[in-house]
Protein backbone atom coordinates (compact mmCIF):
# COMPACT_ATOMS: atom_id res chain seq x y z
CA UNK A 1 0.00 0.00 0.00
CA UNK A 2 1.16 3.72 -0.61
CA UNK A 3 2.93 5.73 1.86
CA UNK A 4 2.18 8.93 2.36
CA UNK A 5 3.76 11.99 4.73
CA UNK A 6 2.37 14.78 6.42
CA UNK A 7 4.43 17.52 7.48
CA UNK A 8 2.49 19.13 10.42
CA UNK A 9 3.34 23.12 10.41
CA UNK A 10 2.53 25.76 12.59
CA UNK A 11 2.64 29.20 13.60
CA UNK A 12 5.10 29.18 17.08
CA UNK A 13 2.75 32.23 18.54
CA UNK A 14 -0.66 29.85 18.24
CA UNK A 15 1.41 27.31 20.27
CA UNK A 16 2.95 29.75 22.40
CA UNK A 17 -0.70 31.00 23.98
CA UNK A 18 -1.53 27.75 25.09
CA UNK A 19 -1.42 27.71 28.71
CA UNK A 20 0.00 24.11 31.01
CA UNK A 21 -3.89 22.92 30.98
CA UNK A 22 -4.62 23.26 27.25
CA UNK A 23 -1.26 21.98 25.99
CA UNK A 24 -2.22 18.61 27.98
CA UNK A 25 -5.43 17.97 26.33
CA UNK A 26 -3.73 19.47 23.25
CA UNK A 27 -0.76 16.32 23.52
CA UNK A 28 -3.36 14.12 25.03
CA UNK A 29 -5.64 14.90 21.97
CA UNK A 30 -2.18 14.20 19.74
CA UNK A 31 -1.12 10.31 21.21
CA UNK A 32 -5.15 9.57 21.04
CA UNK A 33 -5.42 9.88 17.36
CA UNK A 34 -1.87 8.52 16.70
CA UNK A 35 -3.17 5.46 19.02
CA UNK A 36 -5.96 4.71 17.05
CA UNK A 37 -3.91 4.65 13.94
CA UNK A 38 -1.34 2.50 15.24
CA UNK A 39 -3.97 -0.27 16.39
CA UNK A 40 -5.83 0.38 12.97
CA UNK A 41 -2.55 -0.41 11.21
CA UNK A 42 -2.11 2.67 9.22
CA UNK A 43 0.32 4.79 11.44
CA UNK A 44 4.14 3.80 10.22
CA UNK A 45 6.08 6.08 11.96
CA UNK A 46 6.42 10.00 13.38
CA UNK A 47 7.89 12.70 15.11
CA UNK A 48 8.91 16.16 16.60
CA UNK A 49 11.55 18.05 14.57
CA UNK A 50 14.24 19.67 16.46
CA UNK A 51 13.91 24.03 15.33
CA UNK A 52 17.67 24.03 14.00
CA UNK A 53 19.46 22.17 11.58
CA UNK A 54 21.73 22.24 8.76
CA UNK A 55 21.13 23.05 5.21
CA UNK A 56 24.08 21.56 2.92
CA UNK A 57 24.70 22.31 -0.53
CA UNK A 58 27.34 20.99 -3.00
CA UNK A 59 29.07 24.09 -4.46
CA UNK A 60 31.43 22.46 -7.10
CA UNK A 61 33.30 19.70 -5.29
CA UNK A 62 32.65 21.86 -2.07
CA UNK A 63 30.49 21.14 0.78
CA UNK A 64 28.65 23.60 2.04
CA UNK A 65 26.94 23.93 5.23
CA UNK A 66 24.25 26.98 7.04
CA UNK A 67 22.02 26.87 9.78
CA UNK A 68 19.03 26.16 9.20
CA UNK A 69 16.24 25.99 8.51
CA UNK A 70 15.48 29.35 9.21
CA UNK A 71 13.15 29.42 12.03
CA UNK A 72 12.87 33.00 12.35
CA UNK A 73 10.08 32.33 9.51
CA UNK A 74 6.23 32.49 10.36
CA UNK A 75 5.79 28.90 9.72
CA UNK A 76 7.53 25.97 10.76
CA UNK A 77 7.48 22.43 10.19
CA UNK A 78 7.75 20.65 13.26
CA UNK A 79 6.94 17.05 12.98
CA UNK A 80 6.03 14.50 10.53
CA UNK A 81 3.69 11.54 10.43
CA UNK A 82 4.13 8.66 8.06
CA UNK A 83 1.15 6.30 7.16
CA UNK A 84 -0.54 4.16 4.40
CA UNK A 85 -3.54 4.75 2.38
CA UNK A 86 -4.91 3.57 -0.48
CA UNK A 87 -4.41 6.62 -2.40
CA UNK A 88 -3.65 10.42 -1.65
CA UNK A 89 -7.51 10.93 -1.11
CA UNK A 90 -7.73 8.79 1.64
CA UNK A 91 -4.57 9.79 3.00
CA UNK A 92 -6.02 13.23 2.91
CA UNK A 93 -9.16 11.84 4.55
CA UNK A 94 -6.90 10.56 7.48
CA UNK A 95 -4.82 13.77 8.29
CA UNK A 96 -8.25 15.72 8.12
CA UNK A 97 -8.81 13.98 11.46
CA UNK A 98 -5.45 14.97 13.37
CA UNK A 99 -6.19 17.59 16.13
CA UNK A 100 -2.73 19.33 15.10
CA UNK A 101 -5.09 21.12 12.26
CA UNK A 102 -6.16 23.69 14.76
CA UNK A 103 -2.29 25.16 15.01
CA UNK A 104 -1.65 25.35 11.22
CA UNK A 105 -2.04 23.37 8.62
CA UNK A 106 -0.54 19.66 7.12
CA UNK A 107 0.91 19.30 4.06
CA UNK A 108 0.10 15.61 2.98
CA UNK A 109 2.93 14.11 0.26
CA UNK A 110 3.00 10.81 -1.44
CA UNK A 111 6.46 9.41 -0.32
CA UNK A 112 7.81 8.05 -3.82
CA UNK A 113 8.34 4.22 -4.57
CA UNK A 114 10.52 5.13 -7.23
CA UNK A 115 12.57 8.33 -6.35
CA UNK A 116 10.68 11.46 -7.34
CA UNK A 117 7.74 10.80 -8.89
CA UNK A 118 3.86 12.93 -9.64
Amino acid sequence: MPQYVGFLRNDRTVVADLGPDEMQRTLERYLAWSEELEKAGTLLTGGGLSRGGRVLRAEGAELVSTDGPHTEAKEIVGGFLVIEAADLDQAEKIFGTHPHLRFGPIEVRKIGERGCED
